[in-house]
This record gives structure tokens, sequence and C-alpha cells, in this order.
């Protein structure tokens, strides 16, 4: 048999990358934590890490033990969170990891519909981008992620890797929309293409959204001048209104602002956005009670409700 104090260590060795480092976690001697792996690579049956002068590196036998360990971590922390309010017979704990964009439009409507039917909930938010998300779902730390992702409807293949098993529920075609200010010689249409811009000072945005700009821009053959990159959208538009430049902005995170026009661009890059659950043996019914309120402020974002 396995003994899951011993995954538990493997799985700080391996998030350390050393004897050491998972020692100052476990609070043990670099010592203790060596002689638990190597009774648990006895009972394995094969080598599960690699030691060297420079820390240690898992092999696969100790990468497939790594993944059973993060889900048993998840499922003790969950567990632990159900009896702690089993004992207090208080509100149920409820926490959702989140891109900011989505914070105010989605998941804020959302998350009063539940707490407005229920005063038994303490909701805890973390702000996050999706691979940080979706860690703290493997970890046991959140109960469910609101993410995105780019180029196709499906999620990407290295999300299960990160967050373990679990569903991807679809929610929002987010659209890219191009922004400019009102004085703006486009600023009267309804839509644009890139190449109308390639004079344009641009205000770029940070990871996957400012990879938009620079995928539009080679295909259509300039490069943007960048007068600033930021990943706050209401500071962006207000350098657009400002005159400092255009940018592309994803729906979801467009602020009212007066000043600017936002049109479509074509072709029309879109930012997917749906909510990932963990796979967990307990069942959370304030989790789902949010995910249907998030499907339903969905439905009415997208017309459909």
């Amino acid at each position: 048999m396995i003994d899951v104090q011993r995954l538990l260590v493997l799985r700080e060795v391996a998030h350390a990358g050393s004897f050491a480092g998972a020692a100052a976690e476990l609070r043990r001697t670099p010592s203790a934590v060596s002689q638990q792996i190597a009774a648990l690579e006895r009972g394995a049956g094969v080598p599960l890490v690699e030691r060297s002068t420079r820390g240690v590196v898992l092999t696969d036998a100790g990468r497939l033990l790594l993944a059973a360990a993060d889900a048993v971590h998840a499922e003790l922390q969950t567990a632990a969170r159900q009896l702690r309010d089993l004992q207090a017979s208080g509100p149920q704990t409820l926490t959702v990891a989140t891109f900011a964009s989505a914070g105010e439009p989605l998941l804020a409507p959302a998350l009063t519909e539940v707490t407005t039917t229920s005063n038994t909930i303490d909701v805890t938010v973390i702000e996050a981008e999706p691979d940080d998300a979706l860690a703290s779902l493997r970890s046991g730390g959140a109960d469910l992620a609101l993410v995105y992702h780019f180029h196709t409807r499906q999620p990407p293949g290295h999300w299960l890797a990160i967050a373990g098993p679990g569903a991807y529920i679809p929610l929002v075609d987010d659209h890219i929309r191009l922004l400019v200010p009102a004085s703006h010689p486009l600023a009267s249409r309804d839509a644009a293409a890139p190449p109308e811009l390639a004079g344009d000072r641009w205000i770029q945005g940070w990871g996957d959204t400012g990879a938009v700009l620079d995928a539009l821009a080679a295909t259509s053959g300039f490069r943007p001048r960048i007068a600033c990159r930021s990943s706050d959208y209401r500071f962006m538009s207000a350098l657009v209104s400002a005159g400092v430049g255009v940018a592309l902005i994803p729906r979801l995170g467009l602020p009212d602002n007066p000043q600017v026009r936002d049109l479509a661009i074509t072709p029309q890059p879109i930012r997917y956005v749906g909510i990932y659950r963990p796979s967990r043996r307990w069942q959370h019914p304030a989790a789902d009670r949010l995910l249907a309120a998030l499907r339903h402020q969905a439905a009415t974002m997208n017309g459909t409700a």
C-alpha cells in the first residue's frame, strides 16, 4: 500500500525541487524528508526521484504519483473545509478564482443571485489568470475557476495537467473590440480592419490578450507602434480617450467611457470564457448554485435567456 503522508511529502519535494526546500515547508529535517521518499520508493518498487547536487527531479513514476498526490491533497482540503462547516454549524464556504475582467459583468451578478437567496454561504474570491486559477483547483484552494482562452472553442490541452480531472463549461464568446477616441476618423464606423490602423499608436494589453494585436498586425503586414502596455482595461480606455493611441479590449472589459468608441475588428478575434470545475468526491451545493447562476448570467449576456 502507498502511504498517503509519504505521497504528500513527495508533492512538497516536487514543488520545492529539493529535499531542503520541502523540509522547510514541512518543518522537518532534510534527512527525514529523504527517508520518507526512500520508504515511498521501496513501497512503489521503482525510483521516484533523481538526486543531484542541484536538487531533485521526478522520474516518470514520480510524476505519475505526483498526480495522485495532488488529487489526494485536493480531496483532503475539500473534506477539511466541509468538516469545519459541519463543526461550526455555520455558513458553507465557497472559493472562486476569476480573472479581473470577468468579475464585474459576469461573476458579481451571479454571486448576487446566490447570496441573496441564501445567507449560509461564505464566499472567497481569488483574482488569478487562468493557469494560476487552474492550479488553485488542483491544490484544493478553489472550488471553481473562471478562465479564458483564445483560438478555438475547445480549451487548451495543457489545462488538464494544470487543474487535474474536471469539466470545462463554456459561458461567453467575448469578442475583442477596437477602442478609438471619439474624435478618431474611424469613430463613426461599425467596424474596421487592422491595415486601416497601421499608422496609429497602440495601447497594448499583456499576455494572450496583448498577443491578439501582434497576430493581427503580423497578418496585416505592419508592426504596431506601442505607446503603453497595461493589464488594466479602464486605464487603457482612459489613455485612448486622451488621444494617446487605440486599443483592443475584450467586450467584458469595456468600461463606460463616453469619450471613446468601440468598433468590431475584422477578422474578429474571440476570447472564450468558461468555468472549470474539478472532479471531487464531495458534492458542493454552493458550487452547484453558483454554476447555475453563472450560466443564467451568461445566457443573459449572450441574449439567449
